[in-house]
């Protein structure tokens, strides 16, 4: 009997080996991409949560500063990019790159990029285009628009204030609102609202269809339902607070 040990069975050839670290690069090549744009979408979840309160800060030092300068404490109701954009009325007339009426500012550029409202309001004349300083652009996968109205009270939010400036309805003393709403399903599932008390409330995504040829993409394509700040009720069964 030979006593050379019998390693028939035993381990594995190159072939097998190779063929084993083939399977797990074809997994990992499948499965990463995935992993991948579920990350991502985190982040523009997140991201998009995290600049509602920074809407919702502007937005009080822009009353109580009165940033626009109409001598009225209110809140610019118009849009998004307003917040950016506006110029002071204490010198009137509004001039791009100005160094002695420059834009407000108050919010970062991204996020007035990301306005989904391509809409210019002149504001008597004090404000500047958002094409002054940068073209629209989603951030983090996300628009965001000022809501129209809130259906708790049944107000408007773009009301003329009187300020001292005649700017138009484009203001409110008391109440704003906005959302969040993803560029596409792969961006986010989720919606968010926030207005003037800075809580934030998310509700799942409805079932739509997306069109990515205009941009930025019209307040037409706010997800239907989602323009307004909702009803009591509306907010109590279909949106949840985000902590």
């Amino acid at each position: 009997m030979s006593s050379e040990r019998d390693t028939r069975g035993v381990g594995f050839t190159i072939v097998e080996i190779l063929v084993a670290i083939l399977a797990v690069v074809v997994v990992i090549l499948v499965l990463l991409p995935g992993m991948l744009n579920v990350g991502h979408r985190y982040n523009g979840e997140r991201s998009s949560s995290t600049t509602l309160k920074t809407l919702t800060s502007a937005e009080a030092d822009f009353r109580a500063n009165d940033r626009d300068w109409n001598r009225i404490n209110d809140f610019w109701t118009a849009d998004v990019k307003g917040l950016y954009t506006m110029t002071s009325a204490a010198v009137r007339g509004a001039e791009a790159n100005s160094t002695v009426d420059p834009a407000i500012k108050l919010i970062e550029l991204s996020v007035a990029s990301a306005d989904a409202d391509g809409t210019f309001y002149a504001a008597g004349g004090e404000n500047l285009p958002l094409s002054s300083f940068a073209i629209p652009s989603a951030k983090g996968g996300y628009w965001f628009a000022a809501l129209t109205a809130d259906l708790s009270t049944g107000q408007i939010y773009r009301q003329d204030t009187g300020g001292k400036i005649p700017m138009g309805n484009y203001h409110h003393e008391s109440i704003f609102g906005f959302v969040a709403y993803p560029d596409s399903q792969a961006a986010g599932k989720y919606i968010y609202l926030v207005n003037q008390n800075n809580t934030i409330f998310r509700s799942n995504l409805p079932l739509r269809s997306w069109n990515h040829a205009i941009n930025p993409p019209g307040l037409s394509t706010v997800p239907a339902g989602c323009i307004d700040w909702p009803a009591d009720e509306t907010l109590k069964s279909y949106w949840a607070k985000v902590d």
